[in-house]
């Protein structure tokens, strides 16, 4: 399972990056298209849009892995550690249930914009395509959920207290500030 982790990891980090990349370099090329050779080119903003939000919608499951989604711990914070345990359990399997659901509407739109055959403005792009990765990132995020309601529930969530007391020793920030809270 840790191989299968980190090439998952670097299938996330690599795939993202290479979307923000390749909008980046979009947006660039039409610039110079459009102001140093006179040429505006009509594609070059649609497909750049879409593909940064492909790596945007992508990179929800690695701020999910990193602990870099906005939290809000208050109260989080004041709790005793295996109440901090529950609530969290809670909501990872709140968040699981959102992720399914918005992968499955998703999947529902998708299957509407092929039965539809809908198709962009400019580019004339089939809108299946331009919103494959929503449910997509949706089930990818929905997996990160998972995993981390497997660590809080393995073992009577030993080794999640264990990390939370270490934490707690260290100052109260996780690896990546209070990336075990809510």
């Amino acid at each position: 399972m840790k191989g299968f982790s980190e090439k998952y990891k670097a299938f996330e980090d690599v795939i993202s990056g290479v979307f923000f990349l390749s909008g980046v370099t979009l947006i660039f090329y039409g610039v110079i298209m459009r102001y140093i050779f006179k040429t505006p080119l009509f594609w070059v903003d649609e497909i750049s849009t879409y593909v940064l939000v492909w790596g945007t919608i992508l990179g929800w499951s690695i701020a999910q892995r990193d602990g870099r989604h906005i939290r809000v711990t208050l109260l989080y914070d004041k709790l005793p550690i295996q109440a901090q345990r529950w609530v969290s359990v809670f909501s990872r399997t709140v968040s699981l249930a959102f992720c399914l659901f918005l992968a499955y509407l998703a999947f529902l739109m998708e299957v509407k914009y092929i039965q539809s055959q809908q198709v962009s403005l400019n580019m004339q792009l089939p809108l299946w395509i331009a919103h494959i990765f929503v449910p997509l990132a949706a089930l990818m995020l929905g997996w990160r959920y998972f995993l981390e309601l497997i660590g809080l529930l393995k073992n009577g969530g030993r080794e999640w207290i264990q990390t939370k007391i270490a934490e707690k020793e260290m100052g109260g920030m996780g690896h990546h500030g209070s990336s075990s809270a809510l």
